[in-house]
């Protein structure tokens, strides 16, 4: 498997950035060829949500359990969510740190993914951290830029 990690300053506040990153439905509008099915309700720990990337059957789901749940507090403490990849195809974890900078915030986004086939996740290991990067760092970007949540 591989590591990435995709970082952004942004003017929003803490718990404007957090509300932008954590809308999950809104991964699914900023990321090309994915949908969303959340679990009811509001996320915390042994939420459960999926991104389907793909078109009509041949479509990949990702399925994800949020495994940390830490918002914002009023102190501008450093918020926290931790995602572990449970699917058929894909393994990993992600994490979203978001934590106040000078006038703003910064988001670390940090991410293992590879496949469940071994030995894959070893042979692409570095096309996949570049692709990541990438489509992370865009994917981050295009979030932050959304209305306040």
């Amino acid at each position: 498997m591989t590591t990435f990690r995709v970082q952004r300053h942004t003017g929003r506040s803490v718990t404007d950035a957090w509300a932008a990153v954590t809308d999950f439905a809104a991964h699914g509008d900023v990321v090309p060829a994915t949908r969303m099915r959340l679990d009811p309700g509001t996320p915390t720990v042994g939420w459960r949500f999926a991104a389907g990337t793909g078109l009509g059957p041949a479509t990949l789901w990702d399925h994800m359990i949020v495994t940390k749940w830490q918002p914002p507090t009023a102190d501008g403490d450093e918020a926290v969510v931790a995602i572990v990849k449970i699917g058929a195809w894909l393994r990993g974890w992600a994490q979203i740190a978001i934590e106040p900078d000078g006038e703003g915030a910064r988001v670390t986004w940090t991410e293992e993914l590879g496949p469940r086939v071994d030995p894959l996740p070893r042979l692409i290991g570095p096309a996949s951290a570049a692709a990541g990067q990438w489509l992370f760092g865009r994917t981050l970007d295009a979030l932050l830029a959304s209305p306040a949540g």
